[in-house]
């Protein structure tokens, strides 16, 4: 994923003297957990696995139905 884009921002870039060599500042990494990786998708499932397990958890008590969010 591109940080900086030509449309975004035009400027005339000089090609690196190493073409392995990246130039920095211009490619981003790929983070752990990034919408649209199996990481990301794995954490959003337990997010909502976790959320439904602290549901259960709550209404399970006697007096859920009494107390309110405000108290």
């Amino acid at each position: 994923m591109f940080a900086s884009r030509p449309v975004v921002h035009p400027m005339e870039v000089a090609a690196p003297a190493n073409p392995a060599q990246q130039p920095q500042g211009v490619l981003m990494k790929d983070l752990p957990g990034m919408p649209g990786t199996p990481s990301g998708l794995a954490l959003r499932v337990t997010q909502l696995l976790l959320a439904a397990v602290s549901l259960a958890v709550m209404s399970s008590t006697s007096d859920f139905a009494t107390v309110s969010a405000f108290w």
